[in-house]
């Protein structure tokens, strides 16, 4: 069996997850790799790309935990064993019965034993990895006297970073998701106009949390190349006609952030750290979604060895 997820250019901890958490919890089920069995597990993966195109040769798809994105919902053919997905949204979107409804894998960090960790810092600041590539965080985190914490490093790096903050803000997912299994207060923040709220409802919902998400200016310190502007405008204005969801979230960057507007940015997320509550899902409904996954796990490592 191989493990299938999203491959980045640069190391994203949400996706690399996959390869650094599932060996750990299902052995040598992935020692085959030419069987043409695939795994898809963490990640807004189903698509119709993936399941019907890059996947179309493979024998058989295991899914658990995953979800769907947009309007890009795949047909299940007879290949695909669903063993659960990740939350009433996807649900919904594949036609799947709620009793499929696992939450994210990644709650199954808490099945790992993890070394300790010191509290060293109040608030740590997760930007979505592609968020990194608009300013320099460190230096926003650090005028807003927070712990910058990069989506682009190891898992065990990220890991214990996280954990070394007694709250987190966070734009990417599952930097909720693991302070959420972690128990870290988290709060769920919005900086650029990509943001996907859809994945983050079907998350909270999942787990039954009341979620707020707070917006941050967007600016950019990187103008796009004139050649990208006018492919990018052409784009947008076509989208509408063509009904192409991904050309609508098209950026059109044309102008440099100014100094002031940087410090507009590190003001704002200082504020969200200093005055908004971090929350937390109930203790009893991560005890039962990670003793549901596990059981999960247990079921697909018998029913495929």
């Amino acid at each position: 069996m191989k493990i299938e997820y999203c491959r980045s250019k640069s190391l994203n901890f949400g996706d690399d997850l996959n390869l650094w958490l599932w060996p750990k919890l299902m052995g040598d089920i992935f020692d085959d790799e030419d069987d043409n069995v695939y795994f898809v597990g963490i990640g807004t993966i189903l698509t119709k790309k993936r399941i019907e195109q890059q996947l179309k040769h493979a024998k058989k798809i295991i899914i658990f935990s995953s979800g769907a994105w947009g309007d890009s919902i795949p047909e299940l053919d007879e290949r695909c064993c669903v063993y659960g997905v990740r939350g009433p949204r996807t649900a919904k979107k594949l036609g799947l019965d709620d009793d499929l409804i696992v939450g994210d894998g990644a709650y199954l960090l808490r099945e790992v034993e993890l070394p300790a960790v010191a509290k060293k810092y109040e608030v740590g600041f997760i930007p979505h990895h592609r968020s990194e590539d608009y300013v320099d965080w460190q230096e926003i985190c650090k005028a807003a006297h927070v712990k910058f914490i990069s989506a682009k490093q190891p898992v065990d790096t990220f890991l214990d970073e996280l954990r070394s903050c007694n709250k987190i803000v966070t734009e990417a997912m599952h930097g909720a998701i693991v302070a959420d299994a972690m128990r870290v207060p988290w709060v769920a923040a919005k900086f650029s106009p990509l943001f996907n709220e859809e994945k983050w409802y079907d998350f909270a919902e999942s787990m039954k949390i009341e979620l707020n998400i707070h917006s941050l200016p967007f600016y950019t310190q990187h103008k796009m190349r004139v050649g990208k502007l006018i492919e990018n405008g052409i784009k947008i204005v076509l989208s509408g006609l063509l009904k192409n969801e991904k050309w609508q979230s098209l950026l059109f960057l044309n102008k440099n952030a100014s100094e002031h507007e940087l410090a507009i940015l590190s003001d704002n997320v200082s504020f969200i750290a200093k005055n908004v509550e971090g929350i937390l899902s109930l203790d009893e409904i991560v005890s039962t979604t990670s003793l549901k996954q596990l059981n999960v796990i247990k079921k697909i490592i018998d029913d495929n060895k």
